[in-house]
């Protein structure tokens, strides 16, 4: 980056930018995030979060952009001290580990999504404190794990991508199993009764299915659909079944939703991958784009390729996953810092 971008982004902010749910965005840059911590070496690419049982965040890795580092899940304080909680154990066949979505449970157990292609884990991993003494396979196979939500006894995973059931379009889904659950199978198609929701991506130039997934305080499982950009509201029956679908929000269609969380308000936000952009959807669908950032390496901050975010205390975290290049991602590379950024909500 070069000294007058560098100071651009660190002392130019323009006020935030809202549009209906329907709308077009303004293409202005808005520069509102912060640097919250930076990352050691070890995890260049950093993915998904969730609020540990002693307050800190666990901050998940995966390390695609460096094969030779394993997969390792990161600890946080508020204070921004950083830490290595445990390397994921690894699958013997593979000799990896890539942990994505997580998720703890009401009594502080975390579950794991071990995407590794068609070998994917939903790992079930109990710690003492913060020294872990126990790893559980949930269910294995899967195509393409990502996202994960507890919510009242069972976690619910989405799958971006289905093939074996994609016709002309990519297909994705939704799978919720019980915290009992143990060495399920996965087939990643109809045959497997743990599929509950199943979504079709129509647009023709990101064919990638659902990711992100939130549960809002009534119970309803909000999940987005990464390629269309759109976020489906899921009513679900006590068994955990989908008894009613509908469209909660439509994004532009540049946006690429990955991460989503909600705060304790109801108002969602959203991880705009493709764009290097943040979004606020409010309870009654009014989206406003809070951060917005052009290509850029990630220093001070900057929002570079987000994955994920998490509502923490008054702070909005803010993962960097700045890895994939492709057609409409303003990403060109992968390179330092490895961070994570936050906007203060209370601003």
């Amino acid at each position: 980056m070069n000294l007058f971008k560098n100071r651009f982004l660190l002392f130019y902010c323009f006020i935030f930018t809202s549009f209906n749910s329907f709308g077009q965005v303004d293409e202005t840059d808005i520069l509102s995030a912060k640097l919250f911590v930076e990352l050691p070496d070890y995890c260049p690419t950093p993915d998904a979060f969730d609020i540990a049982p002693d307050g800190s965040l666990t901050l998940s890795c995966p390390n695609y952009a460096d094969r030779s580092k394993p997969g390792v899940l990161m600890r946080i304080t508020k204070e921004g001290e950083v830490s290595k909680l445990v390397d994921v154990p690894v699958l013997q066949e593979t000799g990896m580990s890539k942990p994505m979505g997580i998720a703890y449970d009401d009594k502080g157990v975390l579950y794991v999504c071990d995407n590794q292609g068609n070998k994917g884990r939903l790992l079930r991993m109990t710690f003492n404190e913060n020294t872990l003494i126990n790893t559980e396979i949930i269910a294995s196979g899967f195509n393409s794990i990502n996202g994960i939500r507890y919510y009242n006894g069972a976690v619910y995973v989405t799958q971006t991508n289905l093939p074996k059931l994609k016709k002309d379009k990519v297909v994705s889904g939704v799978y919720c199993f019980k915290i009992s659950d143990r060495n399920i199978t996965i087939n990643n198609d109809n045959s497997d009764k743990n599929l509950i929701y199943t979504s079709i991506t129509q647009n023709p130039n990101r064919q990638v299915g659902l990711d992100g997934l939130v549960f809002n305080k009534e119970g309803n499982l909000l999940v987005g659909n990464l390629g269309d950009a759109t976020i489906y509201k899921l009513t679900l029956t006590p068994e955990g079944t989908v008894s009613n679908d509908e469209v909660y929000v439509k994004l532009p269609i540049t946006v690429a939703p990955d991460g989503i969380n909600i705060d304790l308000k109801g108002n969602l936000y959203v991880a705009g991958f493709a764009q290097n952009q943040i979004f606020k959807v409010d309870t009654n669908k009014k989206v406003t784009i809070l951060a917005q950032y052009p290509d850029n390496d990630g220093e001070n901050g900057a929002l570079d390729q987000p994955a994920d975010l998490i509502v923490y205390g008054d702070k909005l975290i803010i993962s960097n996953f700045d890895l994939m290049v492709a057609k409409g991602m303003k990403n060109t590379k992968h390179s330092k810092p490895y961070t994570l950024s936050y906007i203060n909500l209370k601003e």
